[in-house]
């Protein structure tokens, strides 16, 4: 079984009705992670305690995964993989939206160092062995992938999860570009993370 887990926090209440598809027994079944006032990385970790499943797929609210993704993952699986993700693509994307999926996409490839609107699964033991997710409000993403290349083989599917550009059309592309950037820099320079969630939101 996949058990696709979908962090939620302030959703419109049909937000999560796309990923109803998902909820089907025996072969997958989702969780919504509620915000609770938690961290993310602490609702994902408890929803990730109550999954049934023995694959794990981490997907945001406001992205859309292949239509075939579930087959995609258990491909990937089967194939040897622990982990991985899929490409990134933005819904209705102008050209500089593109520009910034092409530099994501190859991020994810050359470093294997996807984001989480990209949709992340992996087996659980894996999950187990890398540790979980940890009780941090941001960047909860990036410290799972790290560790979850450890532990096996990560790959990075060709196939994209559509996401929403809400946040590059609210606060200016550039802004959040360098936003993204410096938040990514501070945990690499070990910056703490309620202080990158502050950075984050300003």
């Amino acid at each position: 079984m996949i058990s696709v887990i979908v962090p939620v926090k302030n959703e419109p209440p049909d937000a999560v009705a796309p990923f109803a598809r998902f909820d089907s027994p025996p072969d997958s079944e989702l969780l919504l992670a509620i915000d609770d006032g938690q961290s993310r990385g602490a609702c994902l970790a408890r929803a990730a305690a109550r999954a049934r499943g023995d694959v794990l797929f981490f997907l945001h609210a406001d992205s859309s995964p292949p239509e075939d993704a579930l087959a995609l993952i258990r491909q990937a699986i089967a194939g040897g993989a622990a982990a991985g993700a899929f490409s990134l693509a933005y819904e209705r994307a102008s050209a500089d939206l593109r520009w910034i999926a092409w530099w994501a996409n190859l991020r994810s490839r050359l470093l294997r160092l996807p984001f989480g609107d990209q949709g992340i699964f992996c087996r659980r033991s894996a999950y187990e062995a890398a540790g979980g997710f940890r009780d941090f409000p941001i960047c909860d993403d990036i410290d799972l992938v790290r560790r979850l290349r450890r532990v096996g083989r990560f790959v990075i599917r060709p196939e994209a999860t559509v996401t929403s550009a809400r946040r590059y059309r609210e606060r200016g592309t550039v802004r959040q570009v360098l936003r993204v950037w410096k938040v990514a820099a501070g945990y690499f320079l070990g910056v703490r993370p309620e202080r990158l969630a502050r950075w984050y939101e300003r």
